[in-house]
């Protein structure tokens, strides 16, 4: 009988805490009425999740920071040039320009305007002489007009190209082309090339007298392996051969905005390398300068040419001296009675 009796007593003890505890004090883990630690076990979460995604997100906007100084922050697929799809009669570059700003919302025409008012307000500056009565080579006209192009193309995709050789000299003397120049440069860097690629025309001829725009397709390859290719498309063996010759198969530069038989911008390309401390020209080497600057010096800053608010590289004087010499800001032409005769100082040239 005790044991029956003990196990009694046991159950009625449970039952009496059973009842104790389930009366009017019972917890009801309902979705209204959730268990008092839900809202612990939701900060938890929820500090957890911060750790995970908040440094992620703070090193994400660090890089992109980092890549948009270095013009290689990631950009939409549905940005204006990758959006563009050219009509059939757009076959050059103008009109492909044309088109591309009348996509855009801007009127290139009224764009333009500001810019010719701009260049009739410059002078010639007085390095050339006192005789003001020398004229502009015949070619300054069409160079101009390759200038106005590339310009407002550049500013429609966002190129980040600064001028050089004898173009940044006619723009540090007195904003204006040299007047007796044969071509213009610039430079751009390499990795904004696929931001023009629906600009480039691969197959046409210099007799047209239109503007077209080519990037050597092997771009990416020095400058000595690649293929000379003409204007045409066909294969080159050089100037010396019985096969095709035109400005489009010097291999040399990244590519040439041309403009005729023998009207063009030369287009130089450059990357910037050592953690974006250095820049490195390409083809450069071909005339024996140095090729590798510090980006600080060659970064691209405002300045004007032509009417156009441009870019020049920030240390102008480095590379100028570099290529023409320390007296690249006297001209090697001065115009003495209306002619244009060369000076008798030491000078590379221009």
């Amino acid at each position: 009988m005790r044991l029956k009796e003990s196990i009694g007593i046991a159950i009625l003890l449970l039952l009496g805490f059973y009842f104790f505890y389930s009366g009017n004090d019972t917890v009801d883990f309902t979705d209204e009425n959730p268990p008092k630690t839900s809202k612990a076990i939701e900060n938890v979460k929820l500090v957890e999740k911060e750790r995970r995604y908040e440094p992620y997100e703070t090193k994400k906007k660090v890089v992109d920071e980092v890549a948009a100084k270095k013009g290689t922050v990631d950009r939409a697929t549905t940005s204006l040039h990758d959006s563009l799809v050219f009509p059939s009669t757009a076959n050059d570059f103008t009109s492909k320009l044309e088109y591309a700003y009348s996509k855009s919302g801007q009127d290139l025409k009224v764009l333009q305007k500001e810019v010719e008012e701009r260049r009739s307000k410059l002078v010639r500056s007085p390095l050339y002489g006192e005789d003001q009565s020398c004229k502009n080579n015949d070619r300054i006209a069409g160079l101009t007009k390759l200038f106005d192009a590339w310009a407002h193309m550049a500013k429609l995709f966002n190129i980040e190209y600064f001028l050089t050789y004898g173009s940044l000299i006619g723009a540090e003397r007195d904003r204006n082309i040299i007047p007796y120049d044969l071509d213009t440069d610039i430079m751009m860097p390499e990795d904004d090339v696929p931001k023009l690629q629906k600009m480039i025309d691969d197959n046409f001829s210099v007799s047209d007298n239109k503007i077209h725009l080519r990037i050597h397709p092997e771009y990416k390859t020095h400058w000595r392996k690649r293929t000379k290719i003409c204007c045409n498309g066909q294969i080159s063996r050089g100037p010396s051969s019985n096969t095709c010759w035109d400005q489009c198969a010097v291999p040399n530069p990244l590519g040439r905005l041309i403009l005729g038989p023998v009207l063009h911008i030369g287009i130089t390309g450059y990357k910037v390398i050592k953690n974006h401390t250095v820049l490195k020209m390409t083809c450069h080497e071909e005339y024996g300068f140095k090729t590798e600057y510090s980006w600080k010096d060659l970064a691209p800053r405002d300045c004007e040419f032509l009417g156009h608010k441009t870019y020049c590289p920030t240390n102008a004087n480095l590379i100028n001296t570099e290529v023409y010499g320390e007296y690249w800001t006297d001209p090697h032409k001065k115009c003495i009675n209306g002619v244009w005769t060369k000076t008798s100082r030491p000078q590379k040239n221009f």
